[in-house]
């Protein structure tokens, strides 16, 4: 039986914009998802978090403290919507900033289907897809009710 995979998920805002990655469906729609990836085996999250941000934002990040936490469980890509076995991620996102003089870009190890990254403005995520869906509601949401777990997103 395969066990839940642990995520870790950078929320970095700046100006009133979050850094998202961008991909790239096959018929040229754009999708939007934190930076971020699976936990490896004796890695802590926090060193998790950086070398995930440095493959596939290419910067170096300052990691803060979590801010939310979701599960997603899909059975189709997210980018192309094609099969794949059952997947279950627990994701962490914690509160991360650019360290000094850091800027995205390419990363050394972009997702599949990863075509740069985005800022895109909190007041209108509902402008994008965004994955998860429930992810830009939260971040669209006034922060003082914000829960700590969005539950599981499906797709």
């Amino acid at each position: 039986m395969r066990t839940p995979r642990v995520g870790v998920k950078a929320l970095i805002i700046r100006d009133q914009q979050v850094l998202m990655n961008r991909y790239l469906d096959p018929d040229g729609t754009e999708i939007y998802a934190l930076p971020g990836g699976g936990q490896e085996h004796s890695e802590d999250q926090r060193s998790a978090m950086v070398r995930e941000c440095r493959e596939e934002i290419g910067a170096t990040v300052e990691v803060f403290q979590p801010a939310c936490m979701f599960e997603i469980m899909m059975d189709h890509r997210m980018v192309d919507g094609s099969p794949i076995p059952p997947f279950h991620q627990v994701n962490i996102a914690y509160w991360c900033g650019l360290a000094e003089g850091e800027e995205p870009g390419e990363g050394t190890e972009p997702d599949p289907g990863q075509d740069g990254t985005a800022w895109l403005d909190l007041a209108h995520l509902d402008r994008h897809i965004v994955h998860p869906p429930e992810l830009a509601r939260w971040l669209a949401s006034d922060p003082s009710s914000r829960p700590f777990s969005l539950g599981v997103c499906r797709s």
